[in-house]
C-alpha cells in the first residue's frame, strides 16, 4: 500500500518538474541576468518565453523574462517622465479604451503598459481622491475634459513659444510668416457644462444622476495643481 501511494505521488509530480520549480530565482534581476537575456534575444529574437528562459540559461519564469524585456531591456523603451503631450493622449485614450493599458501603450511609442498604468494610479487616481470622487465616475470624467485636458493643451502651447529674449530678433521673420500664413488660432477656454458647474454666487450645485457635488473652489484648486 505504501508503495502504491508513493507511485501515485511520483507520477503526479515528476522529479524534474519539482527541481525546476524550486530552483527558480525570485526577486530583483541582476546585471548578469539582464546581459544573458539581452544577448539571447539579440541573437535569436523573441519567442516562446518559457523555452527562451531555459535556452538562455536563466532560472526565471517565462513571464518574468517577458516583462523584464518589454518593460526595461527593449532598445526602444523610452526613459524619463511622461511628457505633457503623452499625458494628454493618455487621458484622451483612457476615455475611450478604459483600463486597457496595453492598447493605450500602442499609441505611445516606447512607453510600456506598466508605465502608463503607474502614471494613471499615481497621478490621476491621486487627484480623484483629493477631489473626493471616484476616478471612474462621470463626474470626474467631466472634470478631466472640462479642466484637466484644456489645461494640459494650454501648457503644451506655452512650451512651444520662443523665449522672450528671442522675440525681438525673430520679429522680422515672424512678420513675414504672418503675411504668408494665418496665425495660430487657439480654441476658446473650455468651460464646464452647465450641469457641471454652478453660478459663482450659488457655490454648490447638484450634478446629474445623484452624484456628489463640485464647488468652484474645487475647480480652481485642480487648475492650480496641473
Amino acid at each position: 500500500m505504501e508503495f502504491h501511494e508513493r507511485g501515485i505521488c511520483d507520477s503526479a509530480t515528476p522529479p524534474n518538474d519539482q527541481e525546476e520549480t524550486t530552483d527558480l530565482r525570485r526577486g530583483p534581476w541582476t546585471r548578469d541576468e539582464d546581459l544573458l537575456l539581452l544577448n539571447y534575444v539579440s541573437a535569436h529574437g523573441e519567442g516562446r518565453w518559457n523555452s527562451l528562459a531555459r535556452s538562455a540559461g536563466l532560472r526565471r519564469t517565462g513571464k518574468s523574462c517577458r516583462l523584464r524585456w518589454l518593460n526595461y531591456l527593449r532598445p526602444d523603451v523610452r526613459r524619463g517622465n511622461i511628457t505633457l503631450e503623452e499625458q494628454l493622449l493618455i487621458l484622451e485614450l483612457h476615455s475611450r479604451l478604459g483600463n486597457r493599458w496595453s492598447k493605450i501603450a500602442r499609441h505611445l511609442p516606447g512607453r510600456t503598459d506598466n508605465e502608463i498604468k503607474n502614471y494613471w494610479r499615481t497621478r490621476v487616481q491621486k487627484h480623484a481622491r483629493q477631489m473626493r470622487c471616484d476616478v471612474d465616475s462621470k463626474q470626474f470624467e467631466d472634470m478631466v475634459r472640462a479642466v484637466w485636458m484644456p489645461r494640459l493643451a494650454e501648457r503644451i502651447h506655452e512650451q512651444k513659444k520662443p523665449p522672450r529674449s528671442l522675440e525681438s530678433s525673430c520679429s522680422y521673420s515672424e512678420s513675414v510668416e504672418t503675411q504668408l500664413s494665418p496665425p495660430l488660432q487657439l480654441p476658446p477656454p473650455a468651460t464646464a457644462p452647465e450641469s457641471f458647474v454652478s453660478d459663482v454666487g450659488g457655490g454648490w450645485m447638484e450634478l446629474e444622476q445623484g452624484e456628489s457635488m463640485w464647488s468652484v473652489e474645487d475647480i480652481i484648486w485642480l487648475q492650480q495643481q496641473l
